[in-house]
């Protein structure tokens, strides 16, 4: 018996030792893990278990950590906190004590089975909700004494309380850190706002030193102008000290004429993000000048104006220069009306007699049956042709100027056009010794062909104007995408200055020994044309080599064929068709009835506004056709056509020798065939013809 007890008496004091040993290195131990390992290591030797288990707790769920045993346990498995021993003891924070692990009712049996486990301690660490456990094993069937179980559950008070200690040890490592963190943030704040208070006082300075450096008069403000600050240039121009000008004193200076729209521009400012306003500002002497007031907002953080700064700039110069523009534009207008106005009057006396003219060498030559007298009576027709293709220029430039010329583009074959212009030019080529070259071209291009033909007569018949010897070509070439036209001569040539002014109104240069036969509007009209259609036309010259003019049009790929044109009307008897005529001109009105009366025409004749009323008074059936001049003694053509068509809409002719814009315009509006004097009988009778043809309409120039 004394045997047995000093062997229990050595045994506890062996137990009493390493749980002394255990007890200093979890006291020394600085974090869980070693508390941990720490218990472990202990639990195995005061029990001399075949194995020991760390679990952990985490949800509802066990984790085994750690393991130190004879066989693998379950070292990383997770189980239910319900379905295992561990779980029992932390969620009941008793010590479960199992002799025979295939005998107990608290747990399955079947996770002890592939291991070596037949009983186990498991001791849970911490009282209060513990979240770990200690579970210590035997491969045999064994009761622990309770010296044992005494014995691991000191061992686990002991962790537990270390495991608090360490706890609080890392939270307050971690609070020391985040203070000390929080700290240095601090201080980098506190050195960031001295650095930006250090830049804020810097910009500042600048700002108003570079306010005081430049001329124009600065200022800021808040709200809709609500002046906080002045620069000294602001108090020098307006005579205010620096308090006067602050709020809304600024607007004392401003001319009472100006401070209402100033007042709304304000207003409008913040809606618009910026101040734009030219206003008149009193300078010290009295006296008022021209500034323009512009101004931009400084917005904070969150995207709201903080304030405004602006500049008034001094502008009146530019004002005096504005005005001069003004009045030197208004000047040239004017000199523009007249200009034309006196080409318009010009244009219509010149037309009158040439008109007369016309119609009487027509009715002439009707009568003419002696050869000799025919051929004299040709050249002075040749003469008269001559005469109304000068003034047919200035009616081309006119129709342009007044824009009722409308372009109607279509492809068409581009050697047809060259050739009949050709033939028409060969006759005037051979008369003066030169040759005419147009060789022939497959090319098609797309644009209005009237007036590219236009174009193309007036540059080959300046050529061959200004051509003493040689000869012209005309030949067409593609040129990227496009078909250039060139016109080349071979005459004096052009000087060099004189190229940028060929194609303006009215200029003549280039070859000056030329013989005189223009009025400067050819290569001018070849210009407007140009432009009407989108054309670009250009010059290049040598002097004594001669000149090339050239014109690019649109390159067409392929070309649909056109519905042939109608025949032109103007032969053959009109029938008894009655015409009201309007003249006032005697040996015109004269001229005119002849030729109508032998196109079996029924002529009555007025001549003026008030005898065409009278006369319409005491008639009852309409006429067929009016034919009126513009120029009428008691009143216009224009006016004379209207009172016909208050009674009866009948087509109407009004014959012009004036080519103002405004008198093309209003025939385009009012829907009158315009014929332009001075002019030919057959010109008349094509005229009449297309008036009088069902569904006829105007306008139409019969040009």
């Amino acid at each position: 018996m004394a045997g047995a007890a000093e062997q229990r008496l050595e045994k506890s004091i062996t137990r009493l030792r390493c749980l002394s040993e255990a007890m200093e290195r979890i006291q020394s131990a600085g974090s869980r893990e070693k508390v941990m390992e720490a218990v472990g290591d202990a639990a195995g030797r005061l029990c001399g278990a075949d194995g020991v288990t760390v679990v952990l707790r985490e949800g509802d769920e066990c984790l085994y950590v750690a393991e130190r045993a004879i066989g693998p346990l379950w070292r990383g498995q997770r189980f239910p906190l319900e379905s295992c021993i561990s779980g029992w003891a932390m969620l009941n924070g008793r010590t479960a004590v199992v002799p025979d692990v295939y005998r107990d009712d608290r747990f399955a049996a079947d996770p002890y089975r592939p291991t070596f486990v037949r009983s186990l301690i498991t001791v849970p660490i911490g009282n209060d909700a513990p979240d770990s456990a200690i579970g210590v094993y035997w491969s045999e069937v064994r009761t622990p004494d309770a010296e044992e179980v005494a014995a691991l559950e000191t061992l686990a008070r002991a962790a537990a309380t270390a495991l608090r200690a360490v706890g609080l040890l890392r939270s307050l490592g971690a609070a020391k850190d985040q203070a000390e963190r929080s700290h240095a943030q601090v201080l980098s704040k506190l050195a960031e706002l001295e650095k930006a208070d250090a830049a804020l006082r810097t910009s500042e300075a600048r700002f108003r030193i570079l306010s005081e450096a430049i001329p124009q008069l600065v200022w800021t403000a808040v709200g809709e102008g609500d002046w906080t600050w002045a620069s000294r240039q602001w108090i020098a121009f307006t005579g205010q000290d620096g308090a006067e000008a602050l709020h809304w004193g600024w607007l004392a200076p401003v001319h009472p004429d100006d401070r209402a729209a100033t007042r709304v521009a304000w207003s409008a400012a913040p809606r618009h993000g910026h101040l734009d306003v030219h206003h008149r500002l009193r300078r010290a002497d009295g006296s008022y000048r021209w500034f323009q007031t512009r101004a931009l907002p400084v917005r904070g953080t969150e995207g709201t104006v903080v304030h405004w700064c602006g500049t008034s700039t001094d502008v009146s110069a530019l004002k005096e220069i504005e005005a001069t523009m003004r009045q030197a534009r208004d000047e040239a207008e004017r000199a523009n009306r007249a200009k034309s106005h006196f080409l318009a009057t010009a244009s219509h006396d010149l037309r009158q007699p040439v008109t007369a003219a016309c119609l009487y060498m027509d009715l002439l030559n009707r009568r003419l049956t002696d050869p000799d007298a025919r051929a004299l009576a040709d050249m002075v027709e040749l003469s008269l042709h001559g005469l109304r293709g000068l003034l047919n220029g200035l009616l081309e430039l006119a129709r342009l100027e007044a824009g009722v010329v409308r372009p109607d583009k279509a492809a068409f074959p581009l050697d047809a056009l060259l050739q009949r212009l050709a033939g028409e030019f060969a006759g005037q080529a051979r008369a003066t010794g030169l040759r005419l070259a147009v060789p022939a071209t497959p090319l098609a291009v797309l644009t209005d062909q009237v007036m590219l033909e236009l174009i193309l007569r007036n540059l080959i018949g300046n050529a061959l104007k200004y051509t003493v010897q040689g000869g012209v070509l005309v030949q067409a070439a593609e040129e990227d995408g496009t078909v250039r036209i060139d016109v080349r001569d071979t005459g004096k040539g052009i000087p060099e200055d004189q190229l940028a002014r060929i194609f303006d109104d009215y200029y003549q240069g280039g070859d000056t020994v030329a013989p005189p036969g223009g009025f400067g509007i050819g290569l001018a009209t070849v210009r407007r044309i140009a432009d009407v259609l989108g054309l670009r036309v250009g010059v290049t010259s040598r002097l004594s080599v001669g000149s090339t003019f050239s014109v690019w049009v649109p390159r067409a790929d392929a070309v649909s064929p056109r519905p042939a044109a109608a025949p032109p009307a103007g032969t053959g008897d009109l029938g008894r068709r009655s015409v009201l005529m309007a003249e006032d001109d005697p040996i015109i009105a004269a001229a005119l009835m002849m030729e109508m009366r032998d196109w079996g025409l029924e002529v009555t004749r007025v001549s003026g506004v008030g005898e065409l009323r009278a006369c319409l008074a005491g008639r009852d059936s309409p006429f067929d056709l009016i034919v009126s001049d513009y120029r009428l003694g008691d009143g216009s053509g224009f006016e004379a056509i209207a009172a016909v068509r208050e009674m009866w809409p009948i087509p109407a002719i009004l014959v012009t020798g004036d080519t103002a814009p405004e008198v093309l315009r209003q025939a385009d509006r009012d829907g009158i065939r315009l014929l332009h004097k001075p002019l030919a009988g057959s010109d008349l009778k094509r005229a009449i013809a297309g008036s009088l043809e069902p569904g006829s309409r105007g306008p139409v120039s019969a040009d």
